[in-house]
């Protein structure tokens, strides 16, 4: 191990003597560590999908050239004119169509808009990625690129540092979690199917989160506290091979956090999960067929989506937050974030809604995305 990663080690060690007792998987916090090397390995791979200790840690092992396992921040700032992505990656193009070429297994990207509209994107390859788990959070390292991240064992603090002045990154993003971490059918307790659609993996350790962005990027200042979440994917086969498209995305109205999927595999099946907080509690984390529809709105509102169809104008969503009261949104894109030909958009967006038909709730924040792949 290199001096910078004996420095990272050192980093997290008071997270694990400091953190609270957890309260969903009960586990000690002593840390595990697992590293991933750069080039994929031979012969099969295994993947979990079925809940037991350490929720943010890695899901898939090995890497092989046609699995993967991500890590995954942003957050959005309040006007929608200013958006950060992180995603750490142990996956090759094989598996994940959407990456550049490359025989690197372990690869961060980081792609950013600044108020003027002007957008920044990196990828920085690894020589190795090292990580580990302290209870429930995890913390990486990519060797020789300057970018890891380090989370509390509760996952209620996440830290992404990127010290890469060849690239024109230097700087840090900062989580400070206001709602439970979930999965898709339920809370973060063992046993919960992690499954959000066929042989596809989710666990969302921070749905909500004030962020602090402070980065200077390509010799500018970018700065700003905003809308923040972290989560992860992963699954032991080829993203195309189960994915026909998805609607993902996660925002703040009112008083609620709010994430939702609904999920289309190839062979038109529909799988969702819905998520709701309201002041640090959960109202609802369910896979339930009712507990979520997201559909397209405004231009281009075709469903099921189809790689050929533009992309929508915005989407509507409801979700069931139990005790029988719905929540119905209306998200409005304001700012692409990012677009993959037609295949892929990601997209800043405003919301409005209301509880059971009550008062409006305006001024909400989204970050949402979707692939269409059919």
């Amino acid at each position: 191990m290199g001096v910078f990663t004996l420095a990272w080690l050192v980093a997290i060690l008071p997270l694990a003597s400091a953190s609270r007792a957890l309260p969903a998987l009960k586990q000690s916090v002593s840390p595990t560590f697992k590293i991933i090397p750069s080039t994929a390995i031979a012969g099969p791979s295994t993947a979990r999908f079925v809940s037991g200790t350490e929720f943010d840690g890695p899901q898939v092992s090995p890497i092989n050239s046609t699995s993967w396992d991500w890590w995954y921040f942003d957050a959005v700032s309040p006007d929608l004119k200013t958006a950060l992505s992180i995603v750490f990656y142990n996956a090759l193009p094989s598996g994940f169509p959407f990456l550049a070429p490359s025989d690197t297994v372990t690869i961060a990207t980081l792609d950013c808009i600044f108020e003027n509209g002007t957008q920044f994107y990196a990828v920085l390859e690894a020589s190795e990625a090292i990580i580990t788990t302290v209870g429930d959070g995890s913390s990486g390292c990519f060797e020789g690129t300057g970018a890891s991240w380090i989370g509390a064992p509760d996952m209620t603090t996440y830290r992404v540092e990127i010290n890469s002045p060849k690239n024109g990154i230097v700087g840090t993003f900062e989580l400070r979690s206001l709602a439970p971490a979930h999965y898709p059918c339920g809370t973060a307790e063992a046993g919960q199917s992690m499954m959000v659609g066929p042989n596809i993996g989710w666990s969302n350790a921070v749905p909500d989160a004030v962020g602090t962005v402070d980065f200077k990027i390509a010799g500018s200042d970018f700065a700003w506290t905003g809308v923040g979440y972290h989560d992860k994917n992963w699954s032991d086969q080829p993203f195309a091979a189960n994915v026909g498209s998805w609607f993902w995305g996660h925002g703040r109205l009112g008083n609620y956090s709010i994430v939702w999927f609904d999920f289309l595999a190839l062979n038109g099946s529909e799988y969702v999960s819905g998520y709701a907080a309201r002041h640090g509690e959960i109202l609802t984390a369910s896979c339930r067929e009712d507990s979520v529809k997201v559909r397209p709105s405004g231009v281009n509102d075709e469903y099921p989506p189809v790689a050929s169809s533009g992309f929508p104008g915005g989407f509507n969503i409801t979700l069931h937050l139990g005790n029988e009261s719905t929540l119905t949104a209306r998200v409005h894109i304001k700012t692409v974030l990012q677009q993959s030909t037609t295949l892929y958009s990601r997209w800043a967006g405003s919301m409005e809604g209301s509880v059971d038909g009550g008062e409006v709730i305006s001024g909400g924040v989204a970050l949402l995305e979707e692939f269409k792949l059919v």
